[in-house]
């Protein structure tokens, strides 16, 4: 296809993205396709910040406000696939999406680490967009773990990320300092290492666990720690 076909297929995409209110966004292979992923050969990751004024508050012990911006960008993530599914679809293409993660909706074995059908962290890692880090987290360069993802597949032939395969934290440890259930193993990711050598996914649930319907079941420390994502002092 024409490189200049190719172009007004970005703006498309990143037209609708960005008035939907989607930050980041960028585009992978979905080879081999990860599980629960469609027969699609593009996935398209969607990325909304985390306000930082959220993370400051859950650092000094009030999570009401990390949780309600937990639900906001789920929902904002939500409608930008609908945006984008809709959009591809009316220009003849083929489009399926994956929302983001809602804890509220868990499968069957009550598992909420796998509430969401699909990793969207692979989906952002093939596209380019960041890495995995000590806990667990996608960690964008730009935005840090402060972030939402979402994942649209489709057959439109966009220009692809180039894949970033390995960790980028080097020698720090701050999230797993933070972390309440000790879940990091201070080990580096790679792409394709199994989860249990990287994380305690366990130790993680049973904290989600103890904190209870009522705190949302979300925890967010790893994620306020990070140095990546933070604003720069000056």
């Amino acid at each position: 296809m024409p490189n200049g076909e190719r172009g007004q297929d970005h703006v498309l995409v990143d037209d609708v993205l960005r008035r939907a209110g989607v930050d980041l966004w960028g585009a992978g292979a979905n080879e081999p396709g990860g599980a629960h992923a469609p027969g699609l050969p593009v996935a398209l990751s969607l990325i909304a910040r985390i306000d930082g004024a959220a993370l400051v508050r859950l650092e000094q012990g009030d999570a009401a406000a990390y949780r309600a911006e937990y639900r906001r960008l789920n929902g904002l993530l939500d409608e930008a696939v609908g945006a984008l599914v809709a959009a591809l679809r009316q220009r003849g293409h083929e489009a399926i999406g994956a929302a983001a993660t809602i804890y509220s909706e868990l499968p069957e074995s009550g598992d909420w680490l796998a509430a969401g059908v699909f990793a969207h962290k692979t989906a952002a890692t093939r596209a380019g967009l960041g890495w995995i880090g000590k806990t667990g987290l996608f960690v964008s360069p730009e935005a840090g773990p402060k972030v939402r993802l979402a994942t649209v597949f489709t057959d439109l032939p966009l220009d692809l990320g180039t894949p970033v395969t390995e960790g980028r934290c080097g020698s720090c440890r701050r999230c797993l300092e933070a972390c309440p259930a000790d879940a990091g193993r201070d080990v580096a990711w790679r792409a394709g290492m199994a989860r249990e050598e990287l994380f305690d996914a366990a130790a993680c649930a049973r904290h989600m666990d103890a904190l209870g319907p009522a705190a949302g079941h979300t925890c967010g420390l790893c994620v306020a720690a990070c140095p990546f994502g933070r604003p720069r002092a000056g």
